[in-house]
């Protein structure tokens, strides 16, 4: 559940679920056996963990490790799979003082001085210089077998009083302090530390004193009794110092049945008595107890190519097949059991699967139990809280993708109104560039009419003064004698060039002035409906007057103005008075065309003077008109790309990246978190009613003894 929930849990609930992973991985079920020694606690272990050779026993009394089976249900190997502690120089001077976590001993302390120091010295002899540099060491191992077990935990022959430890094998029992035995799999559902301690009244002490300190930290006890001499003074004393520390629950066996002459009768009547002094001792405390054999159940569980009968006498097979015989009514006699039978009967016979169901219920109120219900209740939450953010998240990523599509939609409506006003803008526009361009076209076609008409009546008053000069000269023909005029008088006729000239300009400024004062108001509103921000008074027309420029071209010098020496060689020359008349008008309209071409150059320059103004401003708007149609057609294709974009982010269902991703991990989530909140509600439930039905409950063994 952990390793699901953490696919899905945000980053702020991560360590937290880390802490409980780490708590469940380390977590187990602590069990201790305890007894006096030779009691058969390693026999107990070995039938309970089927496996039968796996710890020795026969273990000399004078060594004195804790071992410790870890059992994991897990498909990798452990990294070791044993580690030996050795006893390191302060542990060798706090057992001799007596202290831990037990206070000081209760047993007189030279005694266990003497034993230590007894043990010291042997393991100083039999490890030579070894010994000093193991103390505080250890040794680890890949691969578990019963000789390297027996190396650490099991002594040599008391008798052997020569002590050779070869380097091949040599023995380190006496300075082992833990044997820490590590199994991948195991007959446990749960992880499980069996702990096997030394054992109590052992008239060295050390024993005794190494088991009393470690009691302190297993979740349950199994107190193995010899059915032979069940429920001692030691016994006693055992249990009354764990009920002293409140090391509840505890599980009494009574081993070694098959030593008794009627292992089923005989094994009745001793529970009977121990339930019955538990009652009196310990009268608060529920302390199940159950007989059995645990040679018996080390037996059944040997491989099946074994030959089970090899290890029993004749008064066991008998025993055996009666209790066949009275659980299952067959009345077969004790040589009709074949080895599957025989293996069967033992395995009932031996206790454990009382033991196993015993356990089973201890558990359901220990340490461990109360864990898996805090570890699972932490995760109840983190799976809550992951499920309430993911939702708060899902409704953020929905009503972002809302918010675009009502974004888009929006968007869309505004392109297509925007996209119409545009197109009636470009229309009204375009008719108001096209009516510039008229008006334009209307002030050059006025001023080239004008041009041409004051150019007419210039011209015309030119001629008119020419023919009345030919007109003499031809008229002089008959007279004799000719009298050459020093010069022309010009300036009749340059007065009425200037007063044409002035009348006509007047006259086309009048024309231009009146068109002005219709076209400008028109501009201004026809512009201002077009173009708001067009400044106040921007088509206002000129308030000066249109004036004439001064006719200087009428004061220049020309060939009529000079004197009789100039006349004389050019009429002279010509033989008759047509031809000299001729050449007069031709002098005359040559000299004065060009004054008209002059003037009429002034007049035509003041008014495109004028007319510039107005083309200036038109020319202006009709740019402006220009430049806003782009900006505005510019904004559009931001609006239409910004629209593409939100529609590709719309469809983000398929194309957009992460928020669709993150949408799927939610949902995920959602449903992962919802799923496990529902187990996980459903095992904390259980494991609160197996608690309550696990409970102690006062006068339960008095009622059944009775």
């Amino acid at each position: 559940m952990g390793d699901e929930l953490a696919k899905h849990v945000d980053e702020p609930s991560v360590p937290l679920l880390l802490e409980a992973q780490r708590q469940l991985r380390e977590a187990s079920c602590r069990i201790a056996i305890v007894g006096q020694i030779k009691t058969g606690k390693s026999t107990f272990i070995n039938a309970l963990v089927e496996e039968p050779w796996l710890l020795p026993t026969d273990t000399n009394p004078s060594a004195f490790a804790v071992t410790t089976l870890n059992f994991r249900n897990s498909s990798r190997a452990p990294e070791h799979a044993a580690v030996f502690h050795f006893f390191s120089s302060h542990d060798w001077k706090d057992l001799a003082e007596g202290g831990g976590d037990f206070g000081r001993s209760t047993f007189r302390s030279n005694l266990l001085r003497a034993h230590l120091d007894y043990i010291r010295s042997r393991a100083e002899r039999r490890l030579g210089e070894r010994f000093h540099e193991l103390l505080g060491k250890s040794h680890s191992h890949k691969e578990l077998s019963r000789e390297v077990i027996g190396d650490y935990i099991r002594n040599i022959s008391l008798g052997d009083y020569r002590e050779v430890v070869t380097a091949e094998r040599p023995h380190f029992c006496d300075i082992t302090k833990t044997a820490d035995l590590f199994f991948s799999q195991g007959p446990f559902a749960y992880p499980v530390t069996l702990i096997d301690t030394p054992g109590n009244n052992d008239p060295f002490l050390t024993r005794d004193e190494v088991t009393r300190r470690s009691l302190e930290g297993p979740d349950i006890f199994v107190c193995i009794l010899s059915a032979l001499q069940p429920l001692s003074a030691a016994d006693v004393a055992m249990l009354r110092l764990l009920n002293g520390l409140q090391k509840d629950p505890i599980i009494v066996f009574i081993n070694g049945v098959d030593q008794l002459d009627d292992p089923i009768a005989d094994a009745a009547a001793i529970k009977a008595v121990v339930e019955h002094r538990l009652h009196l001792e310990f009268p608060a405390i529920d302390i199940p107890v159950i007989t059995g054999s645990s040679w018996w159940g080390s037996i059944g569980a040997l491989a099946t190519d074994e030959d089970l009968y090899a290890y029993l006498n004749p008064s066991q097979v008998s025993a055996l097949a009666k209790s066949l015989r009275h659980s299952s009514g067959t009345g077969e006699p004790a040589a009709a059991l074949d080895q599957s039978q025989l293996r069967r009967t033992l395995y009932e016979c031996s206790g454990m699967p009382q033991v196993a169901a015993a356990l089973e219920k201890s558990m359901a109120s220990s340490a461990a139990a109360i864990l898996l219900r805090q570890v699972a209740a932490c995760l109840l939450e983190i799976a809550k809280s992951t499920n309430m953010f993911a939702k708060v998240e899902l409704e953020a990523i929905e009503q972002k993708f809302a918010a675009r599509e009502m974004e888009a939609r929006a968007l869309s409506e505004e392109i297509a109104e925007e996209q119409e006003a545009l197109r009636l803008f470009e229309e009204r526009a375009g008719a108001l560039r096209e009516t510039f361009k008229q008006i334009e076209a209307h002030f050059t076609e006025l001023i080239d009419n004008g041009m041409g008409s004051l150019r007419g009546d210039l011209v015309r008053l030119v001629n008119e003064f020419s023919d009345q000069q030919t007109q003499q000269i031809t008229l002089s023909q008959g007279t004799r004698t000719r009298k050459w005029p020093q010069r022309y008088d010009v300036i009749p006729l340059r007065v009425r060039l200037e007063a044409a000239y002035l009348s006509g300009f007047d006259k086309l400024a009048g024309d231009l002035v009146r068109i002005e004062s219709f076209l400008y108001p028109q501009l201004e509103t026809i512009v201002a409906n077009l173009v708001p921000d067009v400044p106040n008074g921007y088509f206002e027309p000129p308030t000066e007057p249109l004036q004439a420029l001064h006719s200087a071209p009428l004061s220049a010098t020309i060939a009529l103005d000079l004197g009789q020496r100039w006349w004389k060689l050019p009429f002279s020359a010509k033989p008759t008075a047509q031809e000299q008349a001729d050449h007069l008008r031709r002098v005359i309209e040559t000299e004065f065309g060009a004054v008209v071409d002059d003037l009429a150059r002034l007049a035509q320059t003041r008014l495109t003077e004028r007319t510039g103004h107005t083309l200036k401003r038109l020319k202006a708007v009709g740019d402006g008109l220009l430049g806003g149609i782009e900006m505005r057609k510019s904004l559009l294709a931001s609006q239409c790309d910004r629209l593409s974009g939100l529609s590709n982010e719309q469809s983000a269902q398929r194309t957009d990246s992460e928020l669709l991703q993150r949408k799927d991990a939610l949902i995920a989530a959602r449903t992962a978190c919802a799923k496990l909140s529902e187990e996980l509600a459903g095992l904390i439930e259980r494991l609160g009613s197996r608690s309550r039905e696990s409970r102690p409950r006062v006068g339960s063994v008095a009622t059944a003894a009775a």
